[in-house]
């Protein structure tokens, strides 16, 4: 009887129903030109005048994409035979008239992940927040590429019905889902929610794990079947868990999807990454052996994750009321960004998935890239509220160095200062229960609630440093738990020569990528650009135990030692090597290094109560 009354509402929908709802058809099965044709029944208009708009930005990207560049062909039906003028007013806006005498809209929808041509082709989409078309492969639907609004009605359900190849699934962090053979129901109240739900069409491979009292489902598409659902999963519950207990002992979300989609060409828009969701996660990631991988999947995985705090119930008002077409910024990308970084890393050491060293390692990188590749004077307030402006978004990725250091800086004063009893879990956890997933803050408030929950210092840090143009005090806040704080060192060490590497794909060989910043030992063994390395000292390098042999090496190394490598280095440029062996005695280089740190030799009391309660010990 249920599949009876399923089957029926689909008819009744497609047959053009209105009501207060949004009611969507897309015909998955039907793919002309690498688009696909949505269908629209839209909810009663009153006025004889209504936008029909896509998106500029949605949250989470900090990029202008307007995502209606990907939408050609819009045409409306009347009632009755009646007549709809359709007006593009910008790349993102449809205005209709008459509105009310709309039955049905139509209109075909491109993918991002595809290179445009033309005026409109505008910026590159970053991959995970853009759209994919696969005939009979996959689709990688981010529901803003795919589905628009009536401005002034985004608060309605949407109903969106999907016409689908023969055994496809839907992945997906929704719930109110009903799914057929060839056909499945999905609804969603409001287009804010909607555009927080990614949905992922391909042959199912899935695995579902319960984390405490939350549903974690696993979708995994690798068109090479490298990357299964299985390891993913496998390699996530510990990380999971671990998060888990960071954040209490339960989550705040019943069902969360991670959505893989594992790609073994090149991206256009160059990169590979995630974007976070309120109820799951979309990444693109490069196919390649899974064991390689595994490290860089709890990472990334971690860091989505944790955006359940926030933005998803820690939020301002720029945030909770996000306006797709005039988006204006938040001052607290430390807060969204820099936080959820810190407690990604964070949360593996206190959980044992990391060591601490491991940690300091992770803290100490992204200090010397702040330093090295963005303004550090200016004012991290500032830059996130002007982050769309195209001088001040160079400096974005910052949120991910300096924003991470901040969340660092401001966990050990809180320790120090609570006598270890007090982090900043903590203070995530007081401020998601004084505003949440409906209560907005005001941007200009936080600091000053920040500083009611915690100490006075704690405001003065926030306003000297984050909203101020003064540098971190690193010197000051590792001293907190007993570590030195070097500018600058110099030392003699053993080296590999220095090169700039990577992994080539295809033959899995670690490969030179660049020679600018060889030392005196590298350059006297003579690498050059495009060199993949075969064997060191007679062991050949595979990428299972690179690591163990590079390891090795160091260990046993000793003054005017015989030094071999072999390489292969390219012919011609078409795909031709010749092999050829490097040879250097080895011998100490001079390292200066800057911005290390070192562990006290005899830490007060105080200082070893700040450490433990920092790390977990």
């Amino acid at each position: 009887m249920r599949s009876i009354l399923v089957m029926l509402l689909f008819l009744f929908i497609h047959k053009g129903f209105a009501d207060g709802d949004y009611h969507y058809f897309a015909d998955l099965t039907k793919v002309t030109n690498d688009k696909v044709t949505v269908k629209l029944t839209p909810p009663d208009i009153t006025q004889n005048e209504i936008d029909y708009c896509f998106p500029a930005m949605v949250p989470g990207t900090y990029e202008v994409y307007n995502f209606g560049r990907f939408i050609s062909n819009l045409k409306a039906t009347g009632k009755n035979g009646t007549e709809i003028k359709v007006t593009r007013t910008n790349v993102n806006t449809f205005k209709l008239s008459p509105a009310n005498m709309i039955s049905e809209i139509s209109y075909d929808v491109d993918d991002s992940w595809d290179k445009m041509n033309g005026p409109d082709s505008g910026k590159v989409v970053f991959e995970p927040g853009g759209t994919n078309i696969e005939e009979g492969k996959n689709f990688g639907i981010n529901t803003h590429g795919f589905f628009g609004y009536f401005k002034g009605l985004t608060n309605r359900n949407f109903i969106l019905e999907f016409q689908k190849p023969k055994g496809f699934y839907p992945s997906t962090g929704l719930s109110n889902i009903k799914t057929s053979d060839t056909k499945d129901q999905i609804t969603i109240f409001d287009y804010h929610d909607l555009v927080d739900s990614p949905i992922m069409y391909d042959l199912p491979d899935t695995t579902t794990i319960m984390v405490s009292n939350t549903k974690v489902l696993v979708s995994s598409y690798s068109p090479g079947h490298k990357i299964t659902s299985q390891f993913i999963a496998k390699t996530l519950k510990q990380l999971l868990n671990a998060q888990r207990d960071y954040l209490g002992g339960e989550l705040p979300v019943k069902k969360y999807a991670f959505l893989f989609y594992f790609t073994n060409k090149a991206t256009l828009s160059g990169s590979h990454g995630a974007l976070e969701h309120s109820y799951s996660s979309f990444y693109v990631m490069p196919e390649m052996d899974s064991t390689f991988i595994q490290q860089e999947l709890r990472d990334v995985a971690a860091h989505e994750f944790f955006h359940i705090v926030t933005p998803l119930n820690i939020h301002s008002k720029e945030i909770g009321d996000f306006d797709f077409n005039n988006p204006q910024m938040s001052e607290h990308l430390w807060l969204y960004e820099g936080m959820t970084e810190y407690a990604a890393h964070h949360a593996q050491a206190k959980g044992g998935i990391i060591g601490i060293d491991e940690l300091l390692n992770i803290m100490m990188e992204k200090y010397q890239n702040s330093l090295q590749q963005f303004n550090d004077t200016m004012s991290f307030t500032w830059m996130s509220k002007h982050v769309l402006e195209e001088k001040v978004h160079k400096q974005y990725n910052n949120v991910y160095e300096k924003g991470a250091l901040i969340g660092m800086c401001l966990d050990i004063m809180l320790r120090d200062l609570s006598e270890g009893k007090y982090g900043t879990q903590n203070l995530m956890k007081d401020l998601s229960t004084k505003y949440g997933k409906d209560k907005s803050f005001n941007d200009a408030d936080l600091f000053n609630d920040i500083e009611k929950f915690t100490y006075p210092e704690i405001g003065q840090f926030l306003r000297k440093h984050v909203s101020g143009t003064t540098p971190l005090p690193m010197k000051e806040i590792f001293e907190k738990i007993g570590i030195d704080y070097i500018k600058e060192s110099t030392s003699y060490e053993f080296s590999f020569g220095s090169p700039d590497l990577d992994l080539n794909q295809d033959t899995k060989r670690l490969v030179v990528t660049d020679t600018k910043d060889l030392d005196e030992f590298g350059k006297a063994l003579g690498f050059k650009k495009g060199d993949e390395l075969y064997k060191l000292n007679g062991k050949e390098l595979k990428v299972e135990n690179v690591k163990e042999i590079i390891s090795n090496y160091y260990k046993n190394l000793k003054e005017n030692d015989k030094v071999t490598i072999e390489v292969y280095r390219p012919k011609n440029k078409k795909g031709k090597y010749k092999l050829k062996t490097l040879t250097a005695n080895a011998k100490k280089v001079k390292v200066i290094e800057q911005n290390k740190i070192a562990l006290k030799e005899n830490l007060t009391e105080k200082q070893k109560q700040t450490l433990r309660a920092w790390v977990g010990i």
